[in-house]
């Protein structure tokens, strides 16, 4: 018998994936499409300020103007979105909404290359890309639990936290060397990229997700809205975590207009610079992010989940004082990127704590809904925020206005000292209809 002529080995066809095979290949391409995102947002935040203030020459009235357009939509969109997100399947919504973000912000260097770059183009942009941002996070946030059940959860949110974190720093760096390379415009590029990558990973995702709940015969939206709210707001925990998230979101949002106008016209610092501090908050991040769930471990009677929270809120007042009081060079340079570090380990703590928390003690079919009144209040009335942190600046100065917006970070730990949520130790694990 020739060569040719022996029988081939046989080969044993491959087992179909277990299902939680299934589950940990559809985690990672969700974590990793999601994260791909954020690395295209991250190079966003540092090109976009950067065409505006330095390209454009806004103002710091315009400038308030521009985060205003970015951070309007929720105050609209957000409890519509979250309606529609418990009416129809969320991995679809999330998907399609990351491929009309890619489209959308690709007009910006469309318009720099064609010579239509202006800051209201910057602004349409900005509020458009935010609306669909809007639908797309709370769908992609109410759709984690579809696959992360019980601790699982706590574990996936703390996983998502840790890696958002790290691609953020990874593309506040990455925006330093394309913006040098490319140019600022140009870099925007890569976060289109990232939307239509981001897009990909969410279509090859095949856990099956549980149909939505039908809505009872004659529901009209506005009634699904109005249930959502009143369910929100009469929980014990989550209404006052939305309600010291609100506080926290409103004070940062007038710091981080402040802060930009005085680190890049007072003390002279280069979009290059700007990236290398921002990477720090990410940096911040991943640890606040991979220590928040161990330290959210009950011990003893005197510490868990609502002491964990306490202190991760009151960290942002205290590590804005060294701020104020910054000057230009090199070691105001690494002090502030110390406080920047310090900032948002405590912020990225508190958020994948907070975000598992009501997400285990919401009812399944509010998951949309509670998630979409948290960010209609949190993230709505921001933009009024941006609008007022300009106005004060012309009234009392660039630096009171700044230390009014520090000491104001200080009202989510005073809400949630005041809640029931500092007597949470344990984790909630349940998720009922």
């Amino acid at each position: 018998m020739t060569a040719s002529d022996e029988p081939l080995p046989r080969t044993t066809p491959a087992s179909p994936p277990t299902a939680e095979e299934r589950v940990g290949r559809d985690l990672t391409l969700y974590n990793n499409g999601l994260a791909v995102g954020v690395l295209g947002g991250a190079i966003s935040s540092v090109a976009l300020p950067s065409l505006a203030l330095i390209t454009l020459k806004a103002s710091p009235f315009e400038m308030s103007v521009l985060y205003a357009a970015q951070r309007f939509p929720p105050a609209v969109t957000a409890l519509f979105g979250g309606a529609v997100v418990d009416r129809h399947p969320k991995l679809a919504l999330l998907t399609w909404g990351k491929a009309a973000g890619g489209v959308l912000l690709l007009m910006v260097p469309l318009g720099a290359f064609l010579g239509f770059l202006s800051l209201p183009l910057l602004c349409v942009v900005g509020l458009l890309l935010a609306a669909v941002n809007d639908v797309s996070s709370t769908a992609g946030i109410s759709y984690l639990p579809s696959i992360a059940k019980g601790e699982r959860l706590a574990a996936a949110n703390s996983k998502l936290g840790a890696l958002f974190s790290f691609t953020d720093a990874a593309g506040s760096y990455l925006a330093s060397a394309l913006i040098a390379l490319l140019g600022t415009s140009r870099a925007v590029l890569a976060d289109v990229a990232s939307y239509a990558v981001s897009a990909w990973c969410m279509t090859q995702i095949r856990t099956p997700e549980p149909p939505p709940r039908p809505q009872p015969e004659g529901s009209t939206l506005l009634g699904e809205i109005r249930e959502g709210l009143a369910y929100t707001i009469r929980h014990p925990v989550l209404w006052p975590v939305v309600k010291a998230n609100t506080a926290l979101a409103l004070a940062l949002t007038a710091w981080d207009v402040l802060f930009l106008i005085y680190v890049v016209r007072q003390l002279q610092w280069s979009p290059v610079v700007l990236a290398v501090v921002m990477g720090c908050a990410s940096v911040g991040g991943v640890a606040g992010a991979l220590a928040g769930r161990r330290l959210a471990q009950p011990y003893g009677t005197w510490w868990g989940v609502g002491p964990l929270l306490l202190c991760a809120l009151a960290l942002q007042p205290l590590v804005l004082v060294p701020v104020l009081f910054a000057g230009p060079g090199l070691g105001w340079q690494v002090v502030i990127g110390g406080c920047v570090t310090a900032r948002f380990m405590g912020a990225t703590a508190h958020g994948s704590t907070q975000r598992s928390v009501r997400q285990g003690v919401c009812k399944a079919r509010f998951q949309g809904r509670q998630h979409a009144v948290g960010t209609w209040l949190t993230l709505g009335p921001r933009f009024l925020s941006a609008l007022a942190a300009g106005g004060l600046v012309s009234v009392i100065g660039l630096l009171p206005s700044m230390s009014a917006a520090a000491l104001a970070t200080s009202g989510g730990f005073i809400v949630l000292l005041l809640s029931p949520i500092r007597r949470l130790r344990a984790m909630p694990t349940s998720t009922g209809a």
